[in-house]
């Protein structure tokens, strides 16, 4: 190993607690003789020079004291003679005696050191000062004072002088080479000590850290073993001192150790049955939580999304194989109305149900899921052909045929059906549901009930539904668009008129007229019916409030009602509301109701109707013969007019069927004290018959073609109608 590298691995080299106590001990040792060497040389210097000031202050003050005469009388022998007696004085460089006026009287040197120049500044204002003077000297200026009293007749050698009786000066230089080498020899002593004490602390250190470090070693391989997981070690130290007690608490806590190990074991077992249990809970969790999230939570049956993955796998399944695959789409007929009716916890036990009816009624390996609200859709696999799809269906529609009992109630529920296939009509889910649900939207408008395939024209209509849709809601939004006409109904006899039913109509700002037929099952079908029914009510009243400004005589004016605004809640206070707003009588308003209104719920339909009539509004039962109310109903219903549907009334005059039913219809009302209104009078043939019968009045374009409100108007205005000069006698040039 190169000597860098060499080096560098014992700096690194980790050292022992032995040494480690061992250089702690020598360091305090050696620090400590050292600062208590250091003390006392310097104490020693200090009191080496400090006896070498006092001995140069003693010889200064023999000097002084015995230079006092000499000094006065002039005499410099006996002055020399003082000087020479310090020669036996080793610590003596150089002695000189000056007069009072500083001029150096007697010199003697006794080495090589010269004295040094004393200017007149440097004596000392007192007897004695000291100063360093070179390296190894120490100089004593001193003044020579005569006592108190004596000499009095000398002579200051200056005027300063003169006052304080000043004799003279001593000049004294001291060596300090004896007080250096005797320091010098302290310290060699010293640092002898030192030496003999440091190796013995090192002795004494080493055998004490052998016996401190043993007990640590054991101590350390017992933790190493313990941390191998051996914790069955013993530790023996045989000291009675603080390490015994350290080995003691090992031991407790290797003991402690094995202890915990077994519980740690225990609860780990415990801990492993715990998390398997949680692991299958948990399993069981997800798997309740993922059917929760593919099913209804109502009826148990998959929902839209579940049914969805399911069609797309059974598409990928059957790609190429030649089998078809349908989708039915079904949805429930007049849910709301039992929703509204019975409440929506019966609307759930009513679902439920049907649920179980479309399971029963499905063959094995088909779907039947729920979408939402009273829509289901059911995957049919492995069909061959239209006709095992349709018998599919037929069971469907089938299973709707028994009435379902529910809080009481005997509910007969149907059910609309529209059916796409794969690949004729779309080969994924998305285009299958959307088709399927195009088909059962005009299997309801073809009627209730059925069932019906889709085909491509559907995709038109449901555009053209979508466009006559935003149409009317723009149409509501702006007051020229939805106008009213008036068709008059006249006394069959004298040709009087008798009422105008109010017809909306729809001119778009195009400039095209849509028919009611278009736009009305529209409006029913998106709610907007409820808004165009209670704009067309205030529209009426609004004419026949000005026909009253003006001064005319209006009929009373027929607006239709249709299904859902008169299920509406607020429906008869939209009509006092009406009426009020527009001060009118309730006289002068008849409101038409077809039977299908009244019979999808006849109690409410008769309470509301009720309602209606202690108001004062006229009610007319329109479109009679059509529906399906029965007599008993037809004898509790509070209403004015019955008015026969157009269809009969145009094959009265050919078909005796018909013209039996009219008869019928019109003997029935005036035995119920009804009056009657046929309507869609287009012949004289057919006015010739209603008139046998014995009908009231009549409505069609043999009297009057729907007209503008000022056509109208004009016809109140003038003496004779044409209606009158039809059917009465009356004669006018208005013919």
């Amino acid at each position: 190993m190169a000597e860098p590298e060499r080096r560098a691995f014992l700096m690194v080299r980790p050292m022992g607690i032995a040494a480690k106590l061992s250089l702690l001990a020598v360091s305090t040792i050696l620090l400590t003789s050292l600062a208590i060497g250091v003390a006392v040389i310097r104490t020693q210097s200090r009191l080496s020079y400090a006896a070498l000031q006092a001995h140069g202050e003693a010889v200064v003050a023999m000097l002084s004291e015995s230079s006092e005469f000499p000094l006065y009388s002039g005499n410099q022998e006996a002055l020399s003679q003082l000087l020479a007696g310090l020669s036996s004085n080793d610590d003596v460089t150089y002695a000189a005696f000056y007069g009072t006026d500083g001029k150096l009287l007697v010199e003697r040197q006794f080495r090589s050191q010269k004295p040094a120049r004393v200017l007149p500044s440097d004596w000392p204002s007192d007897r004695l000062s000291s100063r360093r003077s070179g390296k190894d000297v120490i100089e004593f200026l001193a003044v020579v004072r005569s006592p108190e009293g004596s000499y009095s007749n000398a002579r200051a050698a200056s005027p300063e002088s003169a006052s304080v009786g000043v004799l003279g000066y001593v000049q004294l230089g001291l060596s300090s080479e004896r007080a250096r080498r005797e320091a010098l020899a302290f310290v060699n002593e010293t640092a002898r000590f030192a030496i003999v004490v440091t190796a013995l602390a090192i002795v004494l250190t080493t055998l004490f850290t052998r016996r401190l470090v043993q007990p640590l070693r054991d101590l350390s391989r017992a933790a190493r073993e313990v941390a191998d997981g051996r914790l069955g070690q013993t530790v023996q130290i045989s000291t009675t001192d603080e390490l015994a007690d350290l080995g003691r608490a090992f031991q407790h806590m290797v003991d402690s150790l094995g202890a915990s190990r077994a519980r740690v074991i225990e609860y780990q077992n415990l801990l492993e049955a715990r998390v398997q249990a949680r692991t299958r809970e948990l399993e069981s969790a997800t798997a309740q939580a993922l059917d929760l999230a593919q099913r209804d939570t109502l009826t148990g049956l998959p929902n839209r999304a579940h049914f969805t993955e399911m069609l797309e796998l059974a598409l990928a399944a059957h790609a190429g194989s030649g089998e078809r695959i349908a989708v039915l789409f079904l949805d429930l007929d007049q849910f709301k109305r039992i929703n509204d009716t019975l409440g929506h916890e019966s609307g759930d036990q009513l679902l439920q149900q049907i649920a179980d009816k479309l399971r029963r009624a499905l063959r094995d390996g088909d779907l039947v899921a729920r979408l939402g609200g009273d829509e289901f859709v059911i995957l049919a696999r492995d069909v061959r052909n239209t006709e095992q799809i349709s018998r599919i269906a037929r069971r469907v529609l089938n299973a709707f045929l028994d009435p379902i009992e529910l809080v009481g109630h005997s509910l007969k529920i149907g059910c609309s059906v529209g059916i796409s296939m794969c690949p004729d009509h779309g080969n994924d889910a998305a285009t299958l549901l959307k088709n399927a649900d195009l088909a059962m939207y005009a299997s309801k408008e073809a009627g209730r009930g059925g069932y019906r395939f889709y085909t491509p024209d559907l995709n038109q209509r449901a555009m053209d539904r979508l466009t006559i849709e935003n149409g009317l809601r723009r149409a509501l939004e702006n007051d020229d668009e939805l106008f009213l006409e008036f068709q008059p109904q006249v006394e069959i006899a004298s040709g009087r008129l008798i009422s105008a039913e109010a017809l909306l109509r729809w001119r778009t700002p195009e400039g095209t007229v849509i028919s009611p037929a278009r736009f009305i099952p529209v409006a029913e079908e998106t709610g907007l019916i409820v808004t165009i029914g209670e704009k067309v009510l205030r529209s009426a009243c609004a004419t026949v409030a000005r026909w009253r400004a003006a001064g005319l005589k209006p009929p009373r004016v027929a607006v239709n009602i249709a299904a859902p605004q008169f299920e509406s809640r607020d429906f008869c206070e939209t009509v006092v509301r009406a009426l009020s707003d527009f001060d009118l009588p309730a006289a002068m308003i008849e409101l038409e109701l077809t039977e299908s209104v009244i019979v999808r719920d006849a109690d409410t339909a008769l309470r509301e109707m009720a309602r209606l009539k202690e108001l004062g509004v006229s009610i007319a039962l329109d479109d009679f013969g059509t529906g399906y109310s029965s007599l008993s109903y037809l004898s509790r219903m509070p209403i004015d007019l019955v008015k026969i549907d157009r269809a009969f009334v145009l094959r009265s005059d050919e078909d005796p069927n018909a013209r039996t039913i009219v008869e019928s219809i019109v003997a029935l009302s005036h035995a119920l004290r009804h009056k009657v209104v046929a309507e869609g009078v287009e012949t004289s043939a057919q006015l010739n018959q209603l008139r046998r019968a014995g009908c009231d009045y009549v409505q069609g374009y043999l009297v009057a073609r729907p007209m503008p409100e000022a056509a109208l108007t004009a016809w109140l205005a003038s003496e004779v109608t044409p209606a009158e000069v039809l059917l009465g006698e009356r004669e006018h040039d208005y013919l």
